[in-house]
């Protein structure tokens, strides 16, 4: 592929194939040429209200057509885009837009009193028709930045991260590598666009030239299966793992009749534990599944396709095209690792972020001399990288490490339990004990689940205490909130 803008793609695609369809929503659609029109009307908007190059604008995302041309828009007047959740308080858009140094702020009925920047009415519609684009396009530098991802602040604090137009080239061509993705299928988004995993799948298909379809949210389960039933050959989906469960709980036996239309499902935020893999196998035996390992600072960085390589318990796959994967000690040295030798995930590569905006001390913890380094435990064998937890995560029983995501996984595959997380409780002897946390609606014979578990886990992994809860808590963006039950 090119490295261009996703603005130069969707430029090239309107000329080759003005009229295929770019984006769908549930009441609407939009074609190539007429994206490429409302994005260059909204960047003329944008530039008559005050946007020159590099200038931030803030605004909540949300899960319409409005937005991608909002986006896009942005991008063609060489700003950058800073999205927040769609229900986020104006407290909050007011201080990220401080935090920022934001020119604009695209929002209704928000007051900028005392603030350097701008409010501009959300009415994307109408104001991409207003001023109609002519000379030549002038697209941005790739190194210059692109997004800004506010992250949710769920291991620490809220940090906006800034990300160049190559950064996001990097990122789709990752995914379309690892993925397979093909430019007759249509590509089913359901997360937030504000939250990396899903805008990565909306510019990915802009730049690849398949159709995206824009879901509001996993909350209707017929939505979804309505939009399987749409006249695509191919269709493939992007489901974080509380979105796969949630559909196996309620309509697992409808995705048998897609068995032969779903290429791939596409799953990333969090571990997808083993018993929905397995189950998810046998429904669409001929469906891909691809695990994608990434994070807002470095995205995509490896891809794991279960269906060729099964049984590779913690594995999130190989390193992608544009990144470069290492394991390093706590002082940043690489290591050689196995599954006894452990060390921390590092990335190099295209992906990377450029900077945690406005905060250099924060950066410099985690971007050095081009290498992202996380929080990650895991290690390489035979090309394949493997992660067992969040330094913060893994419980230490004794001095024996216990990965929360290993004991879900097996409570998941004992039958009843519906949703589960281990958790460390302190204890005078070993420093800790692993906790259970499960939801079910039926009791649970604890007896019969140590003995299930004894079969999968060795034994000081397994929990000396359980306690059945009416939920487990998690983010906004479907992962399991593991901070808050952090003692």
């Amino acid at each position: 592929m090119k490295k261009q803008t996703i603005e130069q793609y969707l430029f090239e695609h309107a000329q080759t194939n003005p009229d295929k369809t770019a984006i769908i929503s549930v009441n609407d659609s939009i074609t190539n040429k007429e994206l490429l029109d409302a994005a260059l009307g909204y960047s003329v908007f944008l530039k008559r209200n005050g946007l020159t190059e590099n200038g931030v604008v803030v605004t909540r995302a949300a899960n319409a057509i409005e937005y991608a041309v909002l986006y896009l828009g942005v991008h063609f007047a060489h700003g950058v885009v800073c999205s927040l959740e769609k229900s986020s308080p104006d407290e909050t858009v007011i201080s990220v837009a401080d935090q920022m140094n934001a020119q604009l702020v695209i929002a209704n009925d928000l007051n900028a009193d005392g603030h350097d920047w701008k409010v501009i009415a959300r009415d994307v519609e109408a104001d991409a028709k207003k001023d109609v684009f002519t000379g030549d396009i002038v697209f941005s530098d790739l190194s210059a930045p692109a997004d800004i991802l506010f992250t949710t602040g769920t291991t620490g604090a809220s940090k906006g991260v800034e990300l160049s137009h190559l950064a996001l080239c990097a990122t789709a061509e990752n995914l379309i590598f690892g993925c397979g993705y093909e430019e007759d299928m249509l590509l089913i988004v359901p997360g937030p666009l504000n939250h990396a995993n899903a805008i990565r799948k909306l510019f990915t298909s802009i730049i690849n030239g398949n159709t995206v379809y824009i879901l509001n949210g996993m909350t209707n389960v017929k939505a979804f299966f309505d939009i399987l039933e749409l006249p695509y050959a191919k269709i493939a989906c992007c489901l974080p793992p509380a979105m796969i469960r949630f559909i196996l709980t309620l309509s697992r036996d409808m995705l048998k009749n897609y068995k032969d239309k779903i290429i791939f499902i596409e799953s990333a935020s969090a571990p997808l534990p083993e018993p929905d893999r397995i189950t998810l196998g046998k429904l669409l035996p001929k469906t891909r599944l691809i695990i994608n390992y990434g994070s807002s600072e470095a995205a995509s960085v490896t891809m794991y396709d279960c269906t060729a390589h099964p049984g590779l318990v913690n594995c999130i796959g190989r390193p992608m095209p544009n990144s470069e994967i290492l394991i390093v000690d706590d002082q940043k040295n690489v290591i050689d690792s196995s599954k006894d030798h452990l060390g921390l995930i590092a990335c190099k590569g295209d992906v990377n972020m450029i900077c945690y905006v406005n905060a250099p001390e924060l950066t410099k913890d985690v971007l050095v001399d081009g290498i992202v380094y996380t929080n990650d435990i895991g290690y390489i064998e035979d090309g394949f990288v493997y992660i067992i937890g969040r330094k913060g995560d893994v419980i230490n029983v004794g001095g024996l490490k216990v990965a929360p995501t290993e004991v879900e996984e097996a409570a998941l595959a004992f039958e009843g339990i519906n949703e589960c997380i281990c958790i460390a409780l302190p204890d005078k002897i070993t420093g800790n004990i692993v906790k259970l946390l499960y939801v079910s609606d039926d009791d649970i014979d604890i007896k019969k689940l140590e003995v299930f578990l004894a079969t999968k886990l060795e034994a000081f992994k397994i929990p000396k205490r359980y306690e059945r809860v009416d939920e487990i808590r998690k983010t906004y963006n479907g992962k399991i909130d593991r901070k808050s039950y952090r003692v």
